[in-house]
């Protein structure tokens, strides 16, 4: 046989899904990425197919028509189009500065593109220099599920999304006009005016990334007299952005299983426990819940949802929760989140005023506030009220604790 004929057989293609999930170092979103919107489109396209046990890059095997249906592509020829973006991407290089090693890495992004002639089929794979920036992310990363970049139709709001979505936990990201202008990068003499700066990109973004996309925001200027030096941005969750024709059900009736768990950081191990308790149909319907009723959940805290209401059958769940009762202080959201708030007081004064060092006080401040979740946790239960969730806490800080909680203390509680 020969090596064609061999060649023909040996690869499975890549399926292409709107919710897939792309994972992507702050150094790479921070870079200048010398792209145009259709390849920046083709690279998360692309970087959507990384399974988070990959350890090296593998060659991924995509339909043209595919490509183009989600590139948006309406030329007739839409096969040269594609093969003319990939030419283009061969071409360019990412610039990143390494800060831990005092370095600029300039890098391709293909390591390899192929053609498939008369198949209608691409081959595609990612540079090797690039294995820190998108393999095996353990911190300083961001995530975000593949729409919210892949309809959007302007660059600067796709890169402005993934320069705030990585501050969305602290809800708030400033620079200087130069700084931005940088980030988005800018060419030199383009929207020099701050006027035009703020209509074709600020005010244009905020409106798209509000429209399609999980986060939306709000900004203020920061002025040297009557001149504009500065944007302080204000981040926001948003739960009712993304495409029109998003279908959850059928993405998770037609994934795997596995290979749909493992998008959201779950083990093979835990899958297949949970495969063998509970079988495919219970993971399915209450995968389906947690979309329906998360569906923009921050992609971090979701592998812990999606196991707690498979567990709990969160699906099938007839029980009616009491109203919240903003007078009870020990069920009461408003208090929590005072209490809490008087907690990380209390520890950023001890740390200010040299009492306790910034890691033993941040260390005993989340500690108190997980306990004090905790209590809030089991009493909400007691007495009737829905379990807590993330989107109750108003800091950072008490995000993160109930993050832990989750983890730690949720396998422990009777069911609903």
């Amino acid at each position: 046989m020969s090596d064609d004929k061999q060649l023909e057989f040996t690869f499975e293609l890549d399926a292409i899904s709107d919710h897939y999930i792309v994972s992507e170092s702050n150094a790479l979103i921070e870079a200048r990425t010398n792209l145009t919107l259709y390849e920046e489109r083709l690279i998360y396209i692309l970087a959507s197919r990384i399974h988070p046990e990959d350890t090296s890059f593998k060659t991924h095997f995509f339909k043209v028509k595919d490509i183009a249906d989600k590139l948006d592509l309406t030329e007739k020829n839409f096969y040269k189009r594609v093969r003319d973006i990939i030419d283009g991407l061969q071409d360019k290089k990412v610039v990143i500065e390494e800060k831990s090693m005092n370095s600029t890495l300039s890098a391709h992004w293909l390591a390899s593109a192929r053609y498939y002639h008369g198949k209608g089929l691409i081959e595609l794979e990612f540079s090797e220099m690039l294995r820190p920036y998108l393999l095996q992310l353990q911190q300083n990363f961001t995530k975000f599920k593949l729409w919210n970049v892949l309809y959007l139709k302007s660059f600067y709001s796709s890169k402005l999304y993934k320069l705030l979505k990585q501050y969305l936990p602290l809800q708030k990201r400033r620079f200087t006009i130069e700084q931005l202008r940088e980030r988005l990068e800018l060419e030199d003499g383009k929207y020099v005016k701050y006027s035009h700066l703020k209509n074709r990109i600020l005010l244009s973004s905020q409106s798209e990334l509000e429209a399609k996309t999980d986060i939306k925001f709000t900004f203020e200027e920061i002025k040297n007299g009557t001149k504009v030096v500065g944007i302080i941005f204000h981040i926001f969750p948003n739960q009712r952005g993304g495409p029109e024709a998003l279908n959850d059900d059928e993405y998770i009736d037609q994934e795997d299983v596995i290979e749909l768990l493992a998008r959201f950081e779950i083990n093979k191990k835990t899958t297949k426990d949970l495969l063998k308790k509970y079988g495919e149909s219970h993971i399915r319907e209450n995968i389906k819940y947690v979309y329906d009723k998360k569906r923009n959940l921050e992609v971090s805290n979701m592998a812990g949802y999606i196991i707690r209401a498979i567990e709990d059958n969160y699906a099938d769940t007839k029980r009616v929760y009491d109203p919240e009762d903003d007078s009870d202080k020990s069920t009461s959201l408003t208090h929590l989140n005072n209490r809490i708030s008087k907690f990380i007081v209390f520890y950023d004064q001890c740390i200010k005023e040299g009492v306790k060092s910034e890691k033993e006080g941040t260390r005993l401040m989340l500690q108190d506030i997980v306990e004090e979740i905790r209590k809030t946790s089991e009493k909400r239960l007691l007495d009737n009220k829905r379990p807590l969730e993330i989107e109750d806490f108003y800091h950072s800080h008490a995000k993160e604790a109930f993050k832990y909680y989750v983890a730690q203390y949720t396998s422990q509680l009777p069911s609903a």
